[in-house]
């Protein structure tokens, strides 16, 4: 029996013991597709990390999708908190005079989505 070059294998795309192989969930696929759309928290969430404010309401504040954490190098993970969402805090202003923007994590049911 003969064996192809390390090389080759590769470029013909033969797994080898070496290779992973991605397990990729529908959930992953439907929330990556998501990712850019406009949302707005429907649920009382606090968060306390948004600078130069002690705490700061979310609710009815309108955010955008950035990342979907609850899958890691094709394999699901436990993420409680799985959808990372951007705001703009336009009532606080940074060094700059510019609204602060932060981000926050949120699970599905604590936004709906706009787009």
């Amino acid at each position: 029996m003969t064996t192809s070059p390390p090389f080759l294998s590769s470029l013909i795309n033969i797994p080898t013991p070496n290779s992973r192989i991605m397990i990729v969930s529908d959930e992953g696929l439907k929330a990556e597709s998501r990712i850019g759309a406009r949302v707005r928290v429907k649920e009382s969430v606090k968060v306390y990390h948004v600078p130069k404010v002690p705490e700061f309401e979310l609710t009815g504040k309108i955010g955008v999708l950035k990342q979907y954490v609850g899958v890691h190098k094709g394999k699901k993970i436990s993420a409680n908190l799985p959808y990372k969402v951007e705001f703009v805090a336009d009532e606080v202003l940074g060094r700059d005079g510019n609204p602060v923007k932060f981000t926050a994590h949120m699970r599905e049911d604590e936004f709906e989505f706009l787009d």
